[in-house]
């Protein structure tokens, strides 16, 4: 009976089993939801405890996310509609001004006012100095009448100031910024104080009066080549340069960026924006990437910089900054592709070779074996003049194909014709220095079919066929004035005379545009046009003698030399009440004395004299300066504009490619050559009838 009693009591453990089961979900809910509401307990101690810090660090904020403060030009009593700060003056000049400090908020507000430089920042905006950072330029001028004020809610508070132009001061423009800045501390994640400032600030330009010598530069010009997988496909470049303004007049520019080789033509970079406004001084460092870029080997990318004016500034009419730089475009994927197939040419030759050998000796063998010794020398000939007919055909044009390439390469070396003179060259400006600027501005177009052009410089101490200005470039690039073109030199006079190796500059010096195409030696007209040095460091357009012969490359004799005739100088005016942007007077060419005693107005205006210009002929002023010459920042020897190999007009020296890299290809071809027919030789795969011998 025990045995029945234990046997009906087996289902039991299974209820049991259940409940232990319900019980554990239970407990498993329990334990999610205790969880949750700790973690929800948490979040929100977090959200309250976190709250006054990020108030504390981050910017004064009321409801409808607008900062609580803001700063506005103004005059005695109310702000103005002035978007800034903007004044001409004489060096030991005074402007009295406002400053509006506004508070749009609930709660009253102390700031700090004070005047820090302006610069440029990496990307090309308009920023000031720090608070900590002291000031050397216009932040230095500017002298507030109250360091700190308190704005009352809602309301606004005028500062007077005072801007003092400095008796030494620099001609140009200067920039600063006159600061409101509200100051907070917080605790940061590890516990240190860290201070906030937040600030708002108004522009201050102020153009003192002098020689102005707007000026842009394009240095450390860099290209990249990225590549493909695709044999047959383009990559894409990587152009970086960095645009300097060198002068000392605030410019903007557009920029334009092409990248082209022998197998593309110019391919224009999108997407490079224009620069706004950058500072004298300063630098902007741009990048952009090209695509489309088939590899040729050796490619260029050229960089077009315009100078424009800023805002209401007068028009600089300034030449494009331009400036060249080759780099390496090689088609490793074609190369591999090439390699791989040659390496399965070689194979599938030897084995063929194999073949036929192992079949030539099997049926020399046989015919051994069934005729007499006398049939088998005879065999033992037409085996090999088979072989030769068969082999030394394709090897002999192979080797003719090479060698005739090479020569090719090397003709492209060879003179042509030059064409006749289609017009003439004028250089701007008329006068000025060795470390001067220089523009070519050529009478008329080029004809058709021509659509690129070359510039040659010569003269005494220059080669006799003269030194290239500028490389084989796309005539679309350069703008076209009221009758040609308008070609910038990138370099100076000093610098061409540096690379060419001798340093004194006289008498007279010829410019020579050579309309062509771009490939071939086939010329289409040429424009010229000439400077006169009277002195080792001042030319003229102008013959100081009256008409002469063409320069010769040959030492001359000492010439006698003549001072330039000194411009026409003008006082420069009295300056105007300042207003939103810079007012300055027409340029013409600078006074020792500015003509206006400094003084100080009330209400904003200024008691100096407005820029007295340091343009010339042509609008365009000395470009060049001591420290560019002697560091090249010019120019560059590594592109195309500076290739002197090659005669007079031809391809070499027209197109501006590298002679010694034609001369390299063209041994690689003639040596590949030679070592096929050797190596065809030694496998029997060539033969010549006799051994060669005649």
């Amino acid at each position: 009976m025990t045995s029945s009693l234990q046997a009906r009591s087996l289902p039991a453990p299974p209820a049991r089993s259940g409940q232990a089961r319900s019980a554990q979900v239970r407990s498993v809910q329990a334990r999610f939801l205790v969880t949750a509401l700790l973690a929800g307990v948490l979040a929100c101690l977090l959200v309250l405890t976190a709250g006054p810090a990020a108030h504390a660090s981050g910017p004064v904020r009321d409801k409808g996310g607008r900062t609580t403060f803001g700063v506005q030009p103004s005059g005695p009593k109310k702000p103005d509609r002035r978007s800034g700060y903007s004044y001409s003056a004489t060096p030991g000049a005074a402007v009295r001004d406002h400053l509006a400090v506004l508070n749009y908020g609930t709660r009253p507000l102390k700031l700090k006012v004070y005047a820090s430089d302006a610069f440029n920042t990496a990307d090309g905006g308009f920023d000031l100095l720090a608070a900590g950072r002291p000031s050397t330029d216009a932040g230095t001028w500017v002298k507030v009448g109250k360091g700190s004020v308190v704005v009352p809610a809602r309301g606004r508070v005028i500062v007077p100031f005072t801007l003092t132009v400095p008796r030494g001061a620099g001609p140009g423009d200067h920039a600063a910024g006159i600061v409101a800045a509200l100051s907070s501390g917080g605790s940061g994640a590890d516990g240190d104080r860290v201070a906030v400032e937040q600030r708002v600030g108004a522009r201050v330009h102020i153009r003192v009066a002098g020689e102005l010598k707007p000026q842009l530069t394009v240095e450390k010009l860099n290209a990249t080549y990225h590549g493909t997988a695709n044999p047959f496909g383009s990559g894409s470049a990587t152009v970086t340069y960095t645009v300097r303004n060198t002068g000392n007049v605030r410019l903007g520019a557009r920029q334009t960026v092409r990248v082209r080789n022998a197998v593309t033509g110019p391919v224009r970079v999108p997407g490079v924006h224009d620069i706004k406004e950058l500072l004298p001084g300063n630098a902007l460092t741009v990048t952009a990437t090209v695509r489309g870029v088939f590899p040729a080997m050796r490619s260029t990318a050229t960089v077009t910089v315009d100078p424009v004016a800023v805002g209401a500034d007068i028009d600089p009419a300034l030449p494009s900054a331009n400036r060249s730089a080759g780099f390496w475009s090689v088609p490793w994927a074609l190369l591999a592709l090439l390699l791989v197939l040659a390496v399965c040419a070689a194979v599938w030759l030897t084995l063929r070779r194999r073949r036929r050998t192992r079949t030539a000796r099997s049926a020399a063998s046989e015919s051994h074996a069934s005729t007499p010794s006398v049939p088998t020398s005879v065999s033992r000939k037409e085996k090999t003049s088979m072989l030769t007919k068969r082999f030394f055909g394709p090897a002999a044009a192979a080797t003719a194909s090479l060698l005739a390439a090479a020569g090719g390469l090397l003709l492209l070396g060879a003179p042509g014709a030059q064409a006749a003179d289609a017009g003439t060259l004028t250089v701007t400006p008329a006068t000025g220095s060795d470390v001067s600027g220089l523009n070519l501005t050529a009478s008329a177009t080029c004809p058709e079919p021509a659509d690129y052009l070359i510039v040659k410089v010569s003269g005494k101490g220059f080669p006799a066929e003269g030194q290239n200005v500028v490389g084989n470039s796309e005539v679309s690039i350069y703008p076209v004035g009221t009758a040609g073109y308008e070609v910038p030199l990138t370099s100076t006079m000093r610098d061409y005379a540096n690379i060419a190796g001798f340093q004194t500059l006289e008498g007279r010096y010829e410019f020579t545009l050579t309309c062509r195409r771009a490939f071939g030696d086939a010329t289409y007209g040429d424009f010229k046009g000439s400077i006169w040095f009277t002195s080792n460091t001042a030319y003229q357009n102008t013959d100081p003698d009256g008409p002469s012969s063409s320069p010769s490359s040959t030492p001359p004799g000492p010439s006698e030399s003549t001072d330039p005739s000194p411009s026409d100088s003008v006082t420069p005016g009295d300056t105007a009440e300042p207003s939103d942007t810079a007012e300055p007077s027409d340029t013409t060419e600078p006074t020792d004395d500015p003509g206006t005693d400094a003084g100080t107005t009330d209400g904003g205006t200024t008691d100096g004299g407005t820029t007295d210009g340091g343009t010339t002929d042509g609008g365009s002023t000395d470009a060049g300066t001591d420290a560019g010459a002697d560091s090249g920042s010019g120019g560059s020897t590594d592109v195309s504009t500076e290739v002197t190999s090659g005669g007079t007009g031809g391809a070499l020296a027209s197109t501006g490619a590298q002679a010694g890299i034609f001369g390299v290809a063209a041994a690689a071809l003639i040596a590949l050559g030679t070592f096929a027919v050797v190596w065809a030789r030694r496998r029997g795969l060539l033969t010549f009838p006799n051994g060669g011998r005649r």
